[in-house]
């Protein structure tokens, strides 16, 4: 489960982020692991907030700051989640708040945690996770596991999808990779390529091969971890 920390209280966030990983720790060993992102501001934090599946936050820096995240996380369509700790402002006097609100109160403490926690666990199982990438003819949003690989055109760079169509990408191979960085399946194999793992069907020594059976080349030097993350993506799919 990916999980955004929404807090621009330093000491605060840290410790929301120390509590998380300790119920991460208890999740060893299933599918169920915590993966946490920590945000100070609202620009970072809005560049792609629909990949989270559960968002805690207390953004206080200015009066209205927290609402304004609100509301363009409503304009997005936000569907995880959304735990609000109310501190120096009071949430719960916010009008027009999403049906995925959760109030609480801090200081932030281990106890509600895992009940918290399992409202994360129910959006995974009920949620398609997208990316949001900038194409051609603007943001969409793409279901993560529709996505075989990038790859390069004569114009810049476009996603091959399981359905066997293409989204020409406005940005560069190195920005999609950070784009994906949060999903372990995507590894960026050569400099013009990054692949799902998923939907690899053979790793040789000097190649990687799609279901689509397109090939890549790769690396003698890197065929073993990329032998080893076939094998581990394999085992959690």
């Amino acid at each position: 489960m990916h999980i955004a920390i929404c807090d621009d209280n330093v000491a605060d966030r840290k410790h929301l982020e120390r509590l998380l990983s300790r119920e991460s720790d208890k999740r060893a060993g299933t599918p169920n692991i915590l993966y946490v992102d920590s945000y100070g501001d609202k620009e970072h934090f809005l560049r792609n907030p629909l990949m989270y599946d559960m968002i805690f936050m207390d953004m206080t820096a200015t009066p209205t700051v927290a609402e304004e995240i609100i509301q363009k996380l409503v304009q997005m369509g936000l569907k995880a989640p959304l735990v609000l700790y109310s501190s120096k402002i009071d949430y719960t006097l916010l009008p027009n708040l999403p049906e995925t609100v959760i109030h609480m109160q801090k200081p932030y403490i281990s106890e509600p945690l895992p009940e918290l926690l399992k409202l994360g666990d129910a959006h995974v199982l009920g949620n398609v996770e997208t990316i949001a990438v900038p194409c051609e003819d603007g943001i969409q949003y793409i279901p993560k596991d529709d996505i075989y690989y990038c790859m390069p055109i004569h114009s810049g760079y476009t996603l091959v999808l399981t359905d066997g169509t293409q989204k020409n990408i406005t940005i560069d191979i190195s920005d999609f990779q950070v784009l994906t960085q949060p999903y372990k399946e995507f590894i960026r194999i050569n400099k013009k390529h990054i692949v799902n793992m998923r939907y690899v069907i053979m790793v040789s020594p000097i190649s990687i091969l799609m279901q689509d059976y397109q090939r890549f080349k790769i690396s003698p030097f890197r065929y073993a971890e990329f032998k080893n993350l076939k094998l581990e993506i394999d085992e959690i799919s």
